[in-house]
């Protein structure tokens, strides 16, 4: 029998065990098969229930769960997290509530049923130290409070480029982010210039206190924050514009007027 119709069953046997997640990187969309754990945790407590198990296309479920952690009821109250990390520093941590999301939201991406299991497909943003995927383009950033110097802790990032496409990104615990996407199109002359780049931010200084016990911020509340302004200038309140992309070269995303010491990207609440 063929090798590929003895490897595209299992992942379907294995998912009525309970919901799976698999995860796309945001940057390139590729799936993610390698180099994640899922932890099950108990909210009250912190009580380790189970660890997620892999199958070859990277989809991770608990077929050893106990059935009353791993099958509650739909509208059951969340009473668990489940906490991902990349063992290889590619993508930021994350957590998701268990029960999963019945609906995409934040991160969540999309799903299917089987047979009464949900599989929810989750994004995930890259971290600052990521090296730059072949043939994207960087931009980099420290996102700080003007109000305070500190660090904007998972702030969430929306870059829309020349021609409207947006790119999500995010920053780590420390206000570090770093943004892949693709490169600038060459110039068209024949074609009426595009719009500016968009960079939007979206913080809750609330989300820093509430990520500790975890050390990663939940999907909803990452998806939740409010809209706040990125100066354009320390003494201002100006929106900052994203400078144009310089062939070979990494965007630094900082507002002007601050010591050379500070190069950041202050926000301020709208």
């Amino acid at each position: 029998m063929p090798t590929a119709l003895l490897d595209a069953p299992q992942d379907l046997l294995r998912l009525p065990a309970g919901d799976a997640l698999g995860f796309v990187d945001a940057a390139t969309g590729e799936t993610v098969t390698t180099g994640l754990s899922c932890t099950l945790v108990l909210r009250r407590g912190g009580r380790l229930l189970g660890r997620a198990q892999a199958t070859r296309s990277g989809l991770h479920h608990w077929p050893e769960l106990a059935e009353r952690w791993r099958d509650p009821a739909p509208a059951a109250p969340v009473f668990a997290d489940v906490l991902v990390r990349d063992a290889l520093e590619r993508f930021l941590p994350l957590s998701l509530p268990w029960p999963l999301p019945a609906s995409p939201v934040g991160q969540v991406i999309g799903g299917a049923v089987f047979d009464g299991a949900r599989l929810l497909r989750v994004s995930l943003l890259s971290a600052p130290g990521r090296a730059a995927p072949a043939g994207l383009a960087s931009a980099y950033g420290l996102l700080t409070w003007q109000s305070s110097g500190a660090a904007a802790a998972w702030a969430r990032v929306s870059f829309t480029d020349g021609e409207g496409r947006v790119y999500a990104g995010g920053c780590d615990a420390e206000g570090r982010l770093a943004l892949h996407l693709p490169l600038p199109r060459p110039d068209r002359p024949s074609l009426p210039p595009g719009p500016a780049a968009r960079l939007r931010v979206f913080a809750d200084p609330a989300l820093a206190t509430a990520a500790l016990a975890l050390g990663a911020p939940d999907v909803l509340a990452f998806a939740a924050q409010p809209e706040v302004l990125a100066l354009a200038n320390a003494g201002g309140d100006a929106a900052y514009a994203p400078p144009v992309f310089v062939p070979g070269e990494p965007l630094v995303l900082a507002t002007q007027g601050l010591p050379p010491a500070h190069r950041e990207l202050r926000l301020a609440p709208i």
